[in-house]
């Protein structure tokens, strides 16, 4: 056995090591083709870049690229002639029928960069830089750094034609230079679509000269010290639209209706149903205030909106939002019920369908297909619309049916401000579904299982999202702009880096070629990578290759999964820092507790720790386990008892409190009340229902016990059941108030 872990060992270091000396081959996303050879080819001053003609912009991106490490002052010259020691981009549409494709090829006296159109070329060129020394990325001279890259052919194009992100910058103003550097994260992987969030209820953030107070009013929150927002102007709209556009990225505009929309009815409170005069929000909720469906007035606002915003934003696409919709208003609207009465429409969602249809047809005559969320698919869509499918899977095949397409934003897979684990000490992010690991990222398969090959053509590809909502639930995450920091930005870079690679990575590499252990392997020198480009970024924990039992002892085996990186580690049962012993070898330890360890890329960037965690650590802050409850204790979607020993527990008269958490399972537990019982008698009860699973509320209960006594039995009687089925686990625990 020790012989047979020492080999697992030894083979995953090798992986590892091999994958630091190879780290310049370590593309992401993976090629459709690359077959390495002899070859090799270094960058020195004399390197000339060439170019075919239509090629000056991505040539001069490229130089740009290269000078600020190298220091070289590049010739960049227009040229068909090949030459040695350049760099050559070319133009070859025969090369594939994708606009994106390119070939690459690094001999001993050039590369030769092929696309069928510049975005092949740009995209070529981003290859090149990850096959280069990860130092390429620094904005500062690398003096001692030699730019020698390995002799390859490769050929490529992607996938899926949207690989794209959503930035939410309604929520909480990012600036016009975040979104700059946002792009180039964007571009670093060959992401391409860059959906901005630029209207919700805490914020409105474009430019529209004829509405004037959608930014004097709109763009800010709160009062005196506290007031803050912005907005970007419509010359800072073209930099930002010409800066992606020259990086093969294209900006869609999100301007959100009905709901979402507190923002601009705060600076023109005609625009609703009430016509009252509301504030924008400093706090995260859902508005219930909507645009009034019933005026004429608030199509003539949005038309408007949109000629501006289409003279801005090139993109064919208008995102619309049209999620998350309460009726509340229009149900009582004397202008919404006549405008469904003379309709002959049943329900107020018809009345959002017309709504979207309305917006659809208006947006038409500029050559725009709408994109919203899954809500949008709904009957009554006669032209061509874009689902993005975030809650409901089930809406791709609808979609599908009906002729629109769709772009897999699942929650499951693409929330990026939910964090990537549970482990304590993980950065506040959204809680509201469970943690997002860079694997589960890498599971995501835009071509849903189940859905017919006919429709393959429909299905765009895939968008990951970045809400901003965490920055006004509280204050935590507020920036203190006295001291000019730039938290909000790394916190959000966190959060992206290196999720965004493996996004990139299953929206562009062919199914077949996807493997999670070689993307994890090739991630290896990214982090670097962000290192030098001066990115935040998650560092992966130490990888347990195994921690098999010899005796009475445990041998733990872990791997560095991060080039350049250490291992600190400690055997004590508390938790490692930057100073802890190095791992070099094998540890034992008596108990699989005791070992904690630590990616550490230096002093002050390190990951969480790999531990061994008491079964239900998280949940001890409430207090002591009482029992488990699994699918066979429940009886199904109707209310049965669930008795539970409480003796040992109930120790003393005071007041106690109760806890249901929800682990895993299909189903939710309901709670409908809990009594307790003294040697068969009911001495206290708290009746409400509460419920815990992904998300949980009124899952305390409490109860006071007055006449405790010594060797006295008490029993604990909970009514539940499972809101779909019995597939539910969780524990039960109790405090002491």
């Amino acid at each position: 056995m020790i012989k047979t872990l020492n080999l697992i060992l030894a083979v995953a270091l090798f992986f590892i090591s091999l994958s630091a000396a190879n780290a310049q081959i370590n593309v992401i996303p993976l090629p459709v083709s690359l077959k390495e050879t002899a070859a090799s080819f270094t960058i020195t001053p004399q390197t000339k870049i060439l170019y075919e003609k239509g090629l000056k912009q991505q040539a001069e991106l490229l130089a740009s690229a290269l000078s600020p490490a190298t220091g070289y002052d590049f010739s960049v010259t227009e040229n068909k002639v090949a030459a040695k020691n350049a760099i050559v981009l070319k133009l070859d549409k025969t090369i594939s029928d994708n606009k994106e494709a390119y070939s690459l090829s690094v001999k001993n006296d050039q590369i030769v960069i092929t696309g069928t159109t510049a975005a092949g070329v740009f995209y070529a060129s981003q290859t090149l830089l990850q096959m280069l020394p990860v130092q390429i990325y620094s904005k500062e001279r690398q003096k001692k750094s030699i730019w020698k890259i390995k002799g390859a052919e490769i050929k490529d194009q992607p996938l899926y034609e949207w690989r794209g992100m959503m930035l939410d910058v309604a929520r909480y103003f990012f600036t016009k230079d975040y979104v700059l550097r946002f792009i180039d994260m964007m571009a670093m992987y060959k992401l391409n679509e860059l959906h901005l969030h630029l209207v919700d209820d805490a914020g409105w953030r474009i430019e529209i000269k004829k509405y004037p107070k959608l930014t004097s009013i709109g763009a800010w929150r709160g009062e005196g010290a506290n007031r803050v927002g912005g907005y970007y102007t419509q010359e800072d709209i073209k930099e930002m639209v010409a800066y992606a556009a020259a990086r093969n990225v294209n900006i869609i505009p999100e301007i959100e209706l009905p709901a979402h929309t507190l923002s601009s009815i705060a600076a023109y409170p005609e625009l609703c149903c009430t016509g009252e005069q509301y504030t924008v929000q400093t706090q995260h909720s859902i508005s219930k205030e909507l645009y009034c469906v019933g005026r004429e007035s608030t199509f003539d606002f949005l038309n408007d909106v949109f000629a501006e915003t289409f003279a801005l934003f090139p993109s064919k696409y208008i995102h619309i939002g049209g999620d998350e919709a309460q009726y509340d208003r229009w149900k009582v609207c004397p202008h919404c019920q006549k405008r469904k009465a003379d309709l002959g429409l049943k329900t107020e969602k018809e009345l959002q369908v017309y709504f979207n249809q309305r917006v659809q047809n208006m947006v038409k005559k500029y050559g725009k297909t709408i994109v919203g969320w899954d809500e949008i698919i709904e009957d009554g869509l006669k032209d061509k619309a874009v689902g993005m499918i975030w809650h409901d899977q089930k809406k791709a095949f609808k979609a599908s049916e009906a002729g629109h397409y769709s772009v897999m934003s699942l929650t499951g897979h693409c929330y990026f401000d939910v964090a990537e684990s549970n482990i304590p000490g993980e950065i506040k992010a959204a809680t509201w579904l469970p943690p997002i690991s860079l694997e589960k990222v890498y599971q995501l398969n835009p071509m849903l299982k189940g859905l017919d090959e006919k429709y393959r053509p429909l299905i765009l590809g895939a968008s990951a999202t970045l809400w901003s909502d965490q920055f006004i639930h509280g204050t935590v995450l507020q920036e203190l702009p006295l001291i000019d920091e730039n938290r909000s930005e790394k916190y959000f870079e966190y959060l992206a880096f290196p999720r965004m690679a493996a996004l990139a990575e299953v929206t562009w590499t062919p199914a077949a070629r996807q493997s999670w252990n070689g993307f994890e392997s090739r991630m290896s020198s990214h982090y670097n990578r962000y290192n030098y480009a001066g990115y935040g970024y998650r560092v992966p924990q130490p990888k347990l290759i195994s921690n098999e039992k010899q005796g009475e002892e445990y041998v733990l085996k872990v791997a560095n999964i991060v080039d350049g990186a250490t291992i600190r580690y400690t055997t004590d049962g508390t938790r490692p820092n930057v100073y802890s012993a190095v791992y070099t070898q094998p540890v034992k330890v008596d108990k699989l507790s005791d070992f904690s360890a630590i990616t550490v890329v230096n002093r002050n960037v390190y990951s969480l720790p790999l531990y061994f965690p008491e079964k239900y650590e998280k949940f001890q802050k409430y207090g002591q386990l009482v029992t488990e409850w699994k699918p066979s204790l429940i009886k199904g979607k109707e209310y049965a008892a669930f008795e539970m020993n409480g003796s040992g527990k109930i120790n003393a008269n005071g007041e106690y409190q109760l806890s249901f958490w929800y682990v895993g399972g299909d189903s939710r537990l309901d709670i409908k009340s809990v009594e307790v019982y003294k040697n068969g008698i009911k001495i206290a009860e708290d009746i409400h229902e509460g419920f815990t699973g992904g998300q949980q509320e009124n899952n305390t209960y409490k109860f006071k016990v007055n006449e405790y006594e010594t060797g006295a039995a008490f029993t604990i009687k909970a009514i539940i059941r499972g809101d779909v089925s019995n597939n539910s686990n969780g524990v039960v625990f109790i405090r002491k108030l």
